[in-house]
């Protein structure tokens, strides 16, 4: 599938499905003249089998009235009942036909089809309906990326690029129920910069985004591969630590604390330092949601606090 802006001009990938050979013959022909790519079906039940394998995509399909087997109709049908399935972006769909007349054109469009192509195919027609079909599938792109982004900004924390409260939640709640299902431990670190107020007060919030950021991104760079990380608000962070207790959880947060703590953040001040406190904890046997585990790791922050700061503490 194509990912960036394109104009309607560039190629599309095609399939046509009909059962009589010479037609797909003749109408791949035109198309792959106008530079596209033509993947061919001879019955409704072989294009089935290719639009049911997601690594291929389609952005026009061409589909033949009569087929034996399961004709056009009841494929369009079958189609948009596979896309549904799938979540599948729709495909249109122009109906390839001897049988023009109103009742064929209105049961096309009742099955899922978008247009009809009369045979023999004139080539003036067919290039006019490429290019509308053309425009669709930029528009259709167009509008997956808007989607796409706006996925993005709904999940991710705006300065650090990481996963946000609802997004980092939803892995927690993934994380434990896998935790669950087999038997295993699970951990969270919650994590506040120490004295944060402070470096805004006296440097300004531009240099409280700066210290935001570098933990982050350094936190990101340096976590084990099983690890994730969120912004849950603020100062404070969370780390999900699937597959540990809290005594093979503490070398990992103590390797993270140790990291923050020797940043050396550039501000157009001057070199800023920070360090960490965090609270560690894990999993209860059938007794914990995610909200008893937070609490639990926000009191064991609590007492990070209350025992100086720049350490673990752990419930």
């Amino acid at each position: 599938m194509r990912t960036n802006k394109q104009s309607y001009t560039q190629p599309l990938s095609i399939l046509i499905i009909d059962d009589s050979s010479s037609e797909r013959i003749l109408l791949g022909t035109i198309l792959k003249k106008q530079g596209h790519t033509v993947t061919e079906a001879a019955i409704g039940l072989q294009a089935l089998t290719l639009l049911s394998d997601k690594s291929k995509i389609f952005d026009l399909i061409f589909l033949d009235v009569r087929m034996p087997g399961i004709d056009g109709y009841e494929t369009a049908r079958r189609i948009r009942a596979i896309e549904k399935e799938q979540s599948e972006e729709w495909c249109p769909i122009i109906f390839l036909s001897g049988q023009t007349n109103p009742e064929n054109i209105a049961n096309g469009i009742a099955a899922g089809g978008d247009d009809y192509l009369a045979k023999p195919v004139n080539s003036i027609v067919l290039n006019s309906k490429i290019a509308a079909m053309q425009r669709i599938a930029d528009m259709r792109q167009q509008l997956l990326i808007s989607n796409q982004q706006l996925e993005v900004l709904a999940h991710t924390d705006e300065l650090t690029q990481l996963p946000n409260r609802r997004h980092f939640l939803s892995i927690l709640d993934s994380e434990l129920a896998r935790a669950r299902r087999h038997d295993t431990p699970l951990s969270i670190a919650y994590m506040d910069l120490d004295h944060f107020k402070e470096i805004n007060d006296t440097h300004g919030h531009e240099a409280g985004d700066a210290v935001l950021l570098s933990v982050a991104k350094v936190l990101s760079r340096n976590l084990r591969s099983e690890d994730s990380i969120g912004r849950i608000g603020g100062e404070e962070f969370c780390i999900c630590l699937p597959g540990a207790d809290t005594a093979h959880s503490l070398e990992p947060c103590e390797r993270y604390r140790s990291l923050i703590a020797n940043l050396k953040i550039p501000t157009s001040a001057q070199m800023l330092t920070v360090t960490a406190s965090f609270g560690l904890t894990s999993i209860l046997p059938d007794s914990d949601d995610s909200t008893r585990l937070l609490a639990r790791a926000d009191e064991a922050l609590y007492q990070a606090k209350q025992h100086g700061r720049n350490c673990i503490e752990v419930i």
